[in-house]
């Protein structure tokens, strides 16, 4: 990171001393033989001129992020393994506890509230104690962790989001068939989250991770107010969050 800031530190100021050079050359040109419309016809040139330059610059350091992301794409491991992780655990066993509460009588006085409303306030209070832990770890981290982290916290933040909202629109209804709605919007946006995590990182496996993904999302919907709905998203979970999660911790662990 120290080259790619020395090399834009030269090529800015490469380019302050061209237009300095073309400044000069202009005044010496028109000043003397030249009208004030034509100096000011040049000068309009070397603006126009520096602002294609500041264009070029601006491509430069993006090109150079892109080299970053990729050099770190195949060294440097990720570091949602534990968060993933969780989310299936939790979340998994919450779609495993409202199947056996509509399926099986010992476990019929167990609300639906209390069973996603518990796990994602488990999950929540977890995951702020997590990042006020590693907040200092979170500012050093290289590129590719800043854009894998900041794609899963959107992910994770619209799915608050959303159940919130879904929770309040079922009150003012007074219909809590529309909690169906939330599983396959959940993973339709996990299958977002790999899709773009595999660009990122370039481990092709996570792209088929958010294919299937997608390709359960249908499924879910045609289960609507079936007790198997939940089994398929327990098991949906466990593959796009717990194992995931894992095989990414494993990882890790054997870089570091």
């Amino acid at each position: 990171m120290g080259a790619y800031c020395l090399t834009e530190i030269i090529f800015i100021k490469v380019l302050y001393f061209i237009k300095l050079v073309l400044y000069i050359a202009l005044v010496a040109t028109y000043g003397v033989f030249g009208s004030s419309v034509e100096l000011s016809a040049g000068w309009q040139g070397i603006v126009h001129l520096e602002k294609s330059m500041a264009d070029l610059s601006r491509l430069k350091a993006d090109v150079d992020f892109m080299k970053t992301l990729a050099a770190e794409g195949a060294q440097v491991p990720l570091t949602a393994g534990l968060p993933l992780f969780l989310a299936g655990v939790i979340f998994g066993a919450a779609a495993l506890l409202h199947y056996a509460s509509v399926s099986f009588a010992v476990f019929d006085g167990i609300s639906t509230l209390s069973i996603w409303g518990g796990a994602l306030l488990l999950y929540a209070l977890w995951g702020i104690g997590w990042g006020m832990k590693n907040r200092t770890v979170f500012k050093v981290q290289g590129n590719k962790n800043r854009v894998v982290g900041t794609v899963w916290a959107g992910i994770g933040f619209s799915i608050f989001l959303f159940s919130v909202t879904l929770a309040i629109i079922s009150y003012r209804l007074q219909n809590s068939q529309l909690g169906v709605f939330m599983m396959p919007v959940v993973l339709g946006l996990y299958g977002l989250g790999w899709i773009i995590t595999a660009e990122v990182s370039a481990q092709r496996w996570m792209a088929l991770v958010g294919v299937g993904c997608f390709v359960v999302v249908p499924l879910i919907a045609w289960l609507s107010l079936r007790p198997e709905q939940l089994l398929v998203y327990a098991l949906a979970l466990i593959g796009s969050a717990l194992i995931p999660g894992w095989l990414l911790m494993a990882k890790e662990k054997m870089v570091t």
